[in-house]
């Protein structure tokens, strides 16, 4: 669905250069550059495996990449200097124990008329998980240190500089999925998101997240995403663009 949404959100939108900080395993930037035209992206994180995934996927797509090893942190991103059209910051502020200074200096980044692309899960389902699984992010290595209602998530944008143009609840084949991977006690990698778990269990995952998506999608996905969303999807510009 968060696909889906960056299609339609970004549709029509020209764009040269894309910053994705804390990109994990996701497509969501290279999905970017093909809707915008955007032929560079420059991904910023702290893990090597990562980096080097993006740039070989976007080798094979014909798209600029470059990598930018660092801590995510607000210093560290402002230090970046340069100017961009499109940023992305997909389920990372849940991560950053300065995740105001980080957003803040995001924000910094963007060129006059950018956008930013936000995700992070939703404090209902993450308490909804810890309730499945006590443990779930427990003293676990770059795991979930903030949770998120949306006026919380709001706030934090508006005094990073920002005003929030799209604000949409989205996921609920995941918070079946994720339901299922607490209950199990299935291993994730807290970092990425990377489902470490395999077997029946990772298949029964698979296939929660594949049909549930096919139907909430085939009879009412807003209705679906309002009663259980996993994510809010959030983009905002600029306090100046509104001016």
């Amino acid at each position: 669905m968060i696909e889906k949404l960056i299609t339609e959100h970004l549709r029509g939108i020209r764009c040269s250069r894309i910053l994705d900080v804390g990109p994990g395993y996701a497509d969501f930037s290279r999905l970017a550059a093909g809707i915008t035209g955007a032929r560079q992206i420059t991904f910023a994180d702290c893990d090597e495996a990562v980096l080097r995934w993006q740039a070989d996927r976007c080798l094979e797509q014909g798209i600029d990449a470059r990598t930018m090893s660092m801590p995510l942190d607000g210093s560290s991103v402002a230090a970046l200097g340069d100017r961009f059209d499109l940023i992305h910051c997909q389920e990372v502020l849940e991560h950053l124990t300065d995740a105001r200074g980080v957003l803040r200096a995001l924000a910094g980044l963007l060129t006059k008329g950018g956008r930013i692309v936000i995700t992070v899960p939703t404090r209902r389902s993450e308490r909804w998980l810890r309730f499945l699984n006590p443990s779930y992010m427990r003293n676990e290595p770059n795991g979930h240190v903030n949770e998120f209602y949306e006026a919380d998530l709001r706030t934090l944008i508006t005094e990073a500089g920002l005003d929030v143009i799209v604000f949409i609840p989205a996921q609920p084949h995941y918070f079946v999925a994720h339901s299922w991977l607490a209950a199990t006690r299935m291993m994730i990698d807290g970092s990425t998101g990377q489902v470490l778990t395999c077997g029946i269990r990772r298949f029964v995952f698979g296939n929660l997240a594949k049909y549930s998506r096919l139907l909430f999608n085939a009879t009412n996905p807003d209705w679906w995403s309002r009663h259980m969303p996993r994510n809010y999807f959030v983009i905002a510009i600029p306090h100046e663009n509104t001016r």
